[in-house]
């Protein structure tokens, strides 16, 4: 009787063994990069991956993390090139789940400030991936993606964003892909650790506003000592102030990671309600159909510009204008001042 105990847990401990060692051998291998270069869809099998992640809370809410899942697991019928999801192969992985933990530094920074996140918006969460995730046996891999955050959350984290030095301790992200095999058996991949530096207005694309002085633009008198009227004035303002490139650079994700943004960046309620929220001006901050728009000049007009500055900066048009033609001076009333319509002078 005790030979026949000892048998049978040695045999159900083998058994718990073979079934952790296949849970475990799927594994979540990486956090992967979406690219301009990839058409900014979500590929597996890229030799990039990063460890760090930047959401810009001025320009969005969202931060959609792309990962890759590796199947280790062998196929059932002992590696057939046959296999296939029209087959009864058991090793295939399913999964739409993912669970989320959340992680801060609780300790005080050198001045005395600390992060106090509204807890109950931070515990564990399981959420659901863009879409379903296939990863054959025998090596294979998928890729997938989630969105780490909610909109609450991202309000809490606007209301700390310039609490604690973020890049010292950054907010932590823990995933786990939850599924199973084709056989039923329910698996969870290993944990990975993702760090985010939460920032407000630092993804502005340099050269997307330029200054518009107080009192409006002047003629000025040029170096050759001719008249430039306030039209050419503020023509050549934006030419010298502006880039005029694309709506998002470097990136796929308006706010996200390495992506500039400018003034065409999108228009979204969230970027509408940072608008109306940071708004310091007397009017409304908002510009009907241009949201992103309404964000770039509250923050250069509020946060970017020295107190000493007096211009208000605007955003630059998408491309550079036809430049203006002054006026020509009506030689007949020069000793008079300025005179003539544009295309006249006197003979």
């Amino acid at each position: 009787m005790r030979k026949f105990f000892i048998l049978t847990l040695m045999v159900a401990s083998l058994m718990m063994v073979s079934c952790v060692e296949r849970r475990n051998r799927v594994i979540l291998e990486k956090f992967i990069p979406v690219t301009a270069a990839d058409n900014c869809e979500i590929k597996a099998n890229g030799d990039k991956y990063y460890t760090d992640g930047i959401i810009d809370l001025a320009f969005t809410f969202d931060y959609q993390l792309a990962f890759q899942v590796k199947n280790y697991i062998p196929a059932s019928d002992g590696g057939s090139s046959e296999s296939s999801l029209a087959t009864a192969e058991a090793n295939y992985f399913y999964a739409d789940k993912v669970e989320i933990e959340y992680e801060w530094d609780p300790r005080p920074q050198a001045d005395g400030r600390k992060l106090t996140l509204d807890q109950k918006l931070w515990n564990k969460k399981t959420r659901n991936t863009e879409h379903q995730i296939v990863v054959g046996p025998g090596g294979d891999v998928a890729a997938g993606s989630i969105h780490i955050f909610e909109e609450a959350q991202a309000k809490n984290l606007l209301e700390h964003v310039n609490d604690i030095d973020w890049i010292a301790s950054p907010l932590i992200v823990k995933i786990r892909v939850l599924g199973e095999l084709a056989d039923g058996t329910e698996v969870k991949t290993n944990k990975m650790n993702l760090n985010i530096f939460p920032t407000f207005g630092t993804t502005i694309q340099m050269s997307s506003v330029y200054p518009y002085p107080e009192g409006g633009f002047q003629d000025e008198t040029g170096s050759d000592g001719k008249t430039v009227c306030a039209a050419k004035v503020q023509f050549n303002a934006i030419k010298n102030a502006c880039a005029f490139n694309e709506t998002i650079l470097y990136g796929c994700y308006a706010g996200q990671d390495w992506s500039q943004v400018n003034c065409y960046a999108g228009d979204t309620e969230w970027e509408r309600f940072i608008a109306e929220t940071y708004c310091q001006s007397e009017s409304s901050c908002y510009i009907t159909g241009y949201a992103a728009a309404s964000v770039v000049e509250m923050i250069y007009n509020t946060m970017k510009k020295p107190a000493d500055d007096t211009n208000y900066y605007l955003c630059c048009p998408s491309e550079l204008p036809e430049e203006p033609e002054c006026p020509e001076e009506d030689d007949s009333n020069a000793a008079g001042g300025a005179g003539g319509a544009s295309g006249t002078g006197g003979e």
